[in-house]
């Protein structure tokens, strides 16, 4: 949960202009995790966790 809140912090802040560009080193990365299911180490896939608040809360329309 801290690593996905992390992350989302740190895109919130990126995509509000509130800093230029940023890097997380988090653990567990999340690339293993599916939509709805945990997998290996990864219990919430971060990325796509962001990306959605993005999208919802930002109505960001792409996200690379």
């Amino acid at each position: 949960r801290m690593a996905v809140g992390c992350l989302v912090e740190l895109a919130f802040k990126v995509a509000s202009g509130e800093i230029k560009n940023g890097f997380a080193v988090i653990r567990p990365p999340g690339h293993h995790a599916e939509e709805s299911t945990a997998m290996g180490f990864c219990f919430f896939n971060s990325v796509a966790i962001s990306a959605k608040l993005l999208q919802q809360k930002l109505s960001v329309g792409r996200i690379l």
